[in-house]
C-alpha cells in the first residue's frame, strides 16, 4: 500500500534520529503540527514542503509519494551514472564525481541500501589517509557524512554482511580520525572466528543433499575467500613489522606468503595477480623493504619479478584464465581480474621515492628504460 505523506514524514524523521519536537523546531512550526501530520489528522501547507524535503535531504516527489524510493531500476540506472565517471587509473576526482552522484541520488530514494552501502565504500577510499585516493580537501566532511550512512546500513538493513561492512568502515574512519573509543566498540561486534561466510553455508547445505558437486564448489569459494582475508592480514603484518624497523622478519613474512602462493598456482602456466594486495603490490613491497635494509641486489631481484609480472605474465590473462590448483579450479572469475594498469602506473611504481636509494644501479636504469621502450607511444610521459 502506498505511504500517505504523514507517513512518509514519520520513516523519514525517525530514521534522521529527530524527534517531532526537534523537526518542529527546524521548521518553525509546533510539535501539535508535526503530530497531525504524522497522523493524517492534517497536512503541510504547501509552502512548508519544501523546507521539510530540505530537513530530510530529499526531493519533494519523495513526501507526494510520487516517486517509489525502492525502485531498483531506477536506483540501478543512478550507481551506473555515478559509476560513469569512474576513470582509469583511477583518480580521487573521479571517484568523488561518483560519491556526490550517489548522494544525489540519495535524496531520490533515501536509505536505498544499494546506494547507500556504494557511498560508504567510495568514501572510505576517499576519506582514509593511507589510500592512493585519498581526498584532503574532502575527507573531513566525507568521514561526517559516512558516520551518518553507515548508522543507516547498521540500524536497517536486513544484510549481516552489509552491516559487519559498514561497522568494518567506521573502524577504519573512526581509528585514522582519532575516535579510537568509536572504533573500538563497532570492533566489538565482529565473530571471533573467521571461518565461516555463506560459502561455507552453502556447503553445508549441499552436503545433507548429498550434492557432493556443489559442496566442492562452495567450500573452493570459501578457500578463496580465507585465502584473500589471509594474504591481506599477512601483508598488514610485514608492514607493521617494517614500521618497528624489523626488516628481516618483514622480508620474511612476504616471502613466506609468496612462497604459498608458487605452491598453490604450482600447477599453472598463468598464475593469477594475487601479489596485488591492498596495501600494495608484494613484490614492490619488498624491493622497498630490501632498499631500507640496504640489501639493493635483493630489492633489485624483486623489482625484475614485478616488472616481469606486468610486462609479460600479465599480457596472456584474458577472460578464458583460470587455475588448475584443486583447492581454487572451481573460481570462473575473480582470481585473475587485471589489477594493474599498463606502463604509467608500472613506472609510477618503479620510480617511487622508496627506490630513490636504487638511482646509480645500472640494472634498476635498465627496467626503466624496459619499461619506457615497451609502452604505445605517447602512453608514458
Amino acid at each position: 500500500m502506498k505511504e500517505t505523506m504523514g507517513q512518509v514524514i514519520r520513516r523519514l524523521r525517525r530514521e534522521k534520529n529527530l524527534s517531532q519536537e526537534q523537526l518542529a523546531e527546524q521548521l518553525g512550526v509546533t510539535f501539535q503540527a508535526v503530530s497531525k501530520w504524522e497522523n493524517d489528522a492534517g497536512m503541510p501547507d504547501i509552502s512548508q514542503v519544501v523546507p521539510i524535503a530540505h530537513v530530510f535531504g530529499v526531493s519533494t516527489d519523495v513526501l507526494f509519494g510520487t516517486r517509489d524510493t525502492n525502485d531498483k531500476e531506477e536506483v540501478m540506472k543512478i550507481f551506473d551514472y555515478a559509476q560513469s565517471f569512474i576513470d582509469s587509473p583511477l583518480t580521487s576526482a573521479g571517484l568523488y564525481k561518483k560519491y556526490c552522484a550517489l548522494k544525489d541520488g540519495l535524496k531520490l530514494y533515501p536509505n536505498n541500501m544499494i546506494l547507500l552501502t556504494g557511498i560508504l565504500e567510495a568514501g572510505v577510499s576517499l576519506a582514509y589517509p593511507e589510500n592512493d585516493v585519498y581526498d584532503e580537501e574532502h575527507a573531513g566532511a566525507i568521514y561526517k557524512d559516512c558516520i551518518r550512512y553507515a548508522n543507516l546500513v547498521i540500524s536497517y538493513s536486513p544484510s549481516v554482511s552489509d552491516v559487519l561492512r559498514a561497522r568494518m568502515i567506521m573502524v577504519i574512519l573512526h581509528s585514522a580520525n582519532g575516535n579510537f573509543p568509536a572504533a573500538f566498540s563497532h570492533a566489538e561486534q565482529f565473530p571471533v572466528r573467521a571461518d565461516f561466510n555463506v560459502h561455507v553455508m552453502y556447503a553445508y547445505y549441499a552436503h545433507w543433499k548429498r550434492d557432493y558437486k556443489s559442496e566442492a564448489k562452495s567450500c573452493q569459494f570459501g578457500v578463496l575467500h580465507y585465502l584473500e582475508g589471509m594474504a591481506n592480514i599477512t601483508t598488514r603484518l610485514a608492514l607493521c613489522y617494517e614500521r618497528m624497523g624489523k626488516y628481516k622478519d618483514a622480508e620474511r613474512t612476504l616471502e613466506v606468503l609468496l612462497a604459498l602462493f608458487d605452491v598453490i598456482f604450482s600447477g599453472d602456466e598463468i598464475p593469477p595477480p594475487v601479489h596485488c594486495r591492498e596495501q600494495g603490490d608484494i613484490y614492490m613491497l619488498l624491493a622497498g623493504i630490501y632498499t631500507k635494509d640496504g640489501d639493493f641486489d635483493r630489492a633489485i631481484y624483486y623489482l625484475e619479478k614485478m616488472v616481469d609480472y606486468d610486462m609479460n605474465v600479465y599480457e596472456n590473462i584474458d577472460d578464458k584464465a583460470s587455475t588448475n590448483s584443486p583447492l581454487l579450479r572451481s573460481i570462473p572469475h575473480g582470481l585473475y581480474v587485471k589489477r594493474v594498469d599498463r606502463y604509467r602506473q608500472l613506472k609510477s611504481k618503479l620510480t617511487d621515492a622508496r627506490f630513490d636509494a636504487l638511482k646509480s644501479d645500472a640494472r634498476y636504469r635498465d627496467l626503466i628504460n624496459v619499461v619506457e621502450a615497451m609502452a604505445p607511444h605517447g602512453e608514458i610521459s
